[in-house]
């Protein structure tokens, strides 16, 4: 079988990466809502734009450093906090923090990790922040708060596109539950991945730490549960209010997530955010919105200097992570193109993933006679049918 180093592009990643999950499992990572319209349209709408060549400029270094919310990186991309990181690998967040901070990447864990605040803090020193979701809990948010701040965690991200789940019918079909039911299909699926098999029997058993102190004591017991507590918690009372409490109680670098419209971005601007993700949650959320790479110009101009604007959502190669940046971007979040070298080799395809698309970066930039991160503009960009 192909190992992580012969891997040389994101979508020979997820084969791996497919190659090592039971179908549940690689079902829930690679799916997304309704009819996965979005999820498609993600990838279909790099075809709009072309990329411009400068010629005869000296190219012979090449620097794709940049800052993020004050924080120095090796690249524009960041690591984006995924749930339930061990349903693809034993070490899960872990491995993937050590793998950030080993490419001086922005990495960050989220509230349903399954590993807790203090032991990704404890394993990688690199920039790193920690992502909330619009938890009814006030106490549970504050804890978050302190607990994020004592571990010296550089920023906080706060989801606010998930205050219901989406309708991800492969999970429907697969009856994706936590932990897995044993019916004929699961165990089919399971023993034709004996290794997985085997890290899930042997290994610590699966939980969320992050969250036990709010959990009471047979929740905690019922990883079943603890699922079902997550669901129930999402706040759809949240408003901008609630918001700007939050940052003012971080106070620090803070981004809001899931940002699709001009209007929302200034309001987050005005609640005293730091930054942005535009984003439509991978595909994951709501079945007909735009592409996020197609939403970005009109927010960036809404909101000028005033945010550092992230975005996210299908995103697989150097070229499209270029095109966010002409486009205003300050830097591309990636999520499952890394979950996918999790799957596929732990740490080293985490590495390998970053590795990958820092190759692309830099060669793109070479070919467009570009020699730095801030040299990318819209001047860079050939927009095709553009009126």
């Amino acid at each position: 079988m192909v190992g992580v180093n012969r891997v040389f592009n994101i979508d020979q990643m997820r084969q791996l990466a497919q190659s090592k999950l039971p179908k549940f499992i690689f079902d829930y990572l690679n799916g997304g809502a309704d009819d996965e319209w979005v999820l498609q349209n993600n990838r279909a709408v790099f075809a709009k734009y072309g990329l411009l060549t400068e010629v005869l400029k000296d190219v012979s270094e090449i620097n794709t450093s940049t800052t993020l919310l004050g924080m120095k990186t090796d690249l524009p991309i960041i690591l984006s906090s995924t749930g339930a990181s061990r349903f693809f690998h034993p070490e899960g967040e872990v491995a993937v923090a050590r793998a950030a901070a080993e490419e001086n990447v922005l990495y960050g864990i989220a509230s349903s990790a399954m590993s807790s605040i203090e032991e990704v803090a404890s394993v990688a020193p690199g920039p790193r922040f920690f992502q909330v979701y619009v938890f009814k809990d006030p106490g549970l948010n504050s804890e978050f708060v302190q607990r994020t701040k004592a571990a010296g965690y550089q920023a906080m991200y706060l989801t606010v596109d998930t205050v219901v789940a989406g309708n991800r019918e492969r999970d429907l079909r697969n009856q994706l539950s936590i932990p897995p039911k044993i019916t004929p299909r699961t165990v089919w699926q399971v023993g034709k991945r004996p290794k997985w098999a085997m890290d899930y029997i042997t290994t610590q058993a699966w939980g969320f730490p992050n969250v036990e102190s709010a959990l009471d004591e047979t929740t905690k017991k019922d990883f079943g549960s603890i699922a079902e507590w997550f669901a129930s918690q999402l706040d759809r009372s949240f408003t901008w209010d609630d918001a700007a409490h939050l940052i003012a109680e971080w106070n620090g670098p803070f981004v809001i997530k899931g940002i699709t419209r001009p209007e929302d971005a200034i309001r987050a601007a005005e609640a005293g955010a730091t930054g942005i993700v535009v984003s439509n949650h991978g595909g994951r959320q709501l079945d007909r919105l735009p592409s996020s790479i197609e939403l970005l110009p009109g927010i960036v101009d809404a909101v000028g200097d005033r945010l550092e604007v992230f975005v996210d959502s299908g995103f697989r190669r150097g070229t499209d992570i270029i095109t966010a940046l002409a486009l205003g971007a300050k830097a591309v979040a990636i999520g499952r193109p890394y979950l996918y070298g999790l799957a596929a080799g732990g740490q080293v395809g985490v590495s390998r993933v970053v590795q990958l698309l820092k190759a692309e970066i830099e060669r793109d930039m070479a070919m467009m006679g570009i020699t730095s991160i801030d040299q990318i503009n819209r001047g860079c960009l050939f927009e095709r049918n553009r009126k």
